[in-house]
């Protein structure tokens, strides 16, 4: 019996380690990790012959994006809010957070002609409402301790908190390690949609902020004595209204050392080859993954009406309203549906 137990607990644990796996894309340049258990992601990039990590890797969960739905604020991982499915293809991750209101895609792809990776989020409404979405990234970046931990449109150093709001905001930055540390790092916003706001900051105040950061221009990156030294960058993309059935998409780049200028120019051809990329369209997307979830949802559905009906108790007529409404939402939901395809 002992021994019957021991094997149970090694098949339990074996099990867990699958779940909380990581998800790895690596070619001779560039790699690229996807931590299912807190959905954050890693990159690295060929420097120096040695591969780097663009972001803060002692912990790489403080590098994280947050979505913001009618004001309540919900990290982009695996919880109660969202299911999450991974996608794996060759040079590219896509990672999916869905349930009935909204369907979300990032998608982080390796791009050697700008020696970095272009990343791309997409948000799309499920509901048959207006919904207000917004998108606040954090990217613990890298500490120089030798000069400043940022330049701005290069010529720019910045070593003390700092905002930008909407037309101010620069049209790339970037990271200056101190040597050994880590890649240098440049940011560039592509696509239409821009940046509403850009923060340089200590990563703990911006990390304990969820949207109204309380700026101090001019203080250096520490907290005492939380964090020493301690840089970030957050980017904010404002709430917008979505209409039902359809999306709001952001994206940009990150480089290993200077920005994407000469590739702006054929921005637009440059998209629509990595759309053809990619395996699905929105639409199958949601076909797919959120009707997934609406699936799901019948099969409990089913489960409580077979154990309404084995059961001797007596019906009652909260019970009946209750799968009535159950079953007029997802004639909506059918509804809407036939509309997308």
């Amino acid at each position: 019996m002992t021994k019957l137990k021991s094997i149970v607990l090694m098949v339990f644990f074996f099990c867990i380690s699958i779940s909380l796996s990581a998800l790895e894309v690596k070619d001779h340049s560039s790699k690229i990790i996807f931590n299912e258990k807190d959905g954050v992601w890693s990159l690295f990039y060929n420097q120096d012959g040695r591969l780097r990590s663009f972001f803060e890797d002692r912990d790489n969960r403080t590098s994280y994006t947050d979505l913001v739905l009618d004001n309540r604020v919900y990290r982009l991982q695996k919880n109660s809010f969202f299911n999450q499915h991974i996608e794996e293809h060759s040079g590219f991750i896509v990672a999916h957070w869905s349930n009935n209101i909204l369907h979300v895609t990032q998608s982080v792809q390796v791009d050697h002609g700008i020696k970095g990776f272009k990343i791309t989020i997409t948000v799309r409404n499920l509901s048959k409402n207006y919904i207000s979405v917004g998108l606040k990234e954090l990217l613990d970046t890298h500490n120089n301790t030798e000069g400043p931990d940022f330049m701005v449109e290069g010529n720019q150093p910045v070593d003390s908190e700092k905002r930008w709001i909407a037309a101010a905001i620069p049209a790339y930055w970037g990271t200056f390690p101190a040597n050994d540390t880590g890649s240098r790092m440049t940011y560039t916003a592509l696509g239409d949609r821009k940046p509403d706001q850009l923060i340089f900051a200590n990563w703990k105040r911006l990390n304990d902020s969820d949207w109204d950061f309380n700026l101090r221009e001019g203080r250096d990156f520490s907290l005492l004595p939380y964090s020493i030294n301690d840089s970030a960058a957050a980017i904010y993309y404002n709430p917008v209204s979505i209409p039902p059935g359809t999306e709001l998409s952001v994206q940009y780049a990150l480089t290993a050392g200077g920005p994407v200028r000469d590739v702006l120019q054929s921005d637009s051809t440059l998209s629509a080859d990595h759309a053809a990329q990619l395996p699905q369209n929105g639409k199958e997307m949601i076909l797919n993954y959120a009707l997934q979830y609406d699936l799901d949802l019948i099969d409990k559905l089913v489960d409580e009406l077979n154990l309404l009906l084995l059961s001797d108790d007596p019906v009652y007529n909260s019970q009946t309203e209750y799968f009535e409404e159950e079953l007029e939402k997802l004639k909506q939901k059918l509804f809407h549906y036939e509309n997308l395809q």
